[in-house]
């Protein structure tokens, strides 16, 4: 599990979120961090995607 303190910094910044067993990405914004640690992320109509942290495998910033 990728440590909440990374989360906490990339915090508003546009990232690629890979989750384990699954061949898609997800990309947005990262909102917050909830307190049951769910990742929320915004894509670029406005959606919100709430991701569990315990799923993500690979986190990447978009450039």
């Amino acid at each position: 599990m990728i440590p909440k303190s990374i989360f906490e910094r990339i915090i508003g910044v546009d990232v690629y979120i890979h989750i384990k067993d699954l061949s898609e990405k997800f990309s947005g914004k990262l909102l917050e961090i909830t307190d049951d640690d769910l990742i929320s992320l915004e894509d670029k109509y406005n959606n919100i995607t709430y991701i569990s942290r315990k799923d993500i495998c690979v986190i990447t910033e978009r450039r």
